[in-house]
């Protein structure tokens, strides 16, 4: 079964980048997804992660209020607190595009594009 995702928004934080056990990279990050009805604005929040090798390089991109379009699939995470099982739903990251222009993002440094376009 085919499981894909695309989505649009702005990150709400800088993404955080940390190292599992065995040394692979996690970057986890959040979306915020407007949608406006008439004169109400509403958003949904929606967390996701890249992972290996990609998820370091892509990390110090990855902003605070940068414009993003994400691709990839979603995931549905379970873990058990105090006997109760909680569950919530994520996406797995495939690829990022920027949607804010490169030179607008003051906090990181984009001296080679190709890396971006091409990862």
């Amino acid at each position: 079964m085919t499981n894909n995702i695309v989505i649009a928004g702005r990150l709400v934080a800088d993404a955080e980048l940390f190292f599992t056990n065995n040394g692979s990279a996690i970057c986890n990050f959040t979306l915020a997804n407007n949608k406006r009805y008439k004169d109400i604005e509403k958003s949904t929040f929606i967390e996701a992660s890249i992972f290996g090798n990609y998820a370091e390089s892509m990390n110090k991109y990855l902003k605070k209020g940068v414009s993003i379009d994400v691709i990839g699939e979603l995931v549905q995470e379970s873990w058990n607190k105090d006997g109760k099982i909680y569950y919530k739903h994520k996406i797995k990251v495939k690829e990022i595009d920027f949607r804010t222009p490169k030179d607008n993002i003051s906090e990181a440094n984009f001296e080679n594009e190709e890396e971006i376009n091409n990862e």
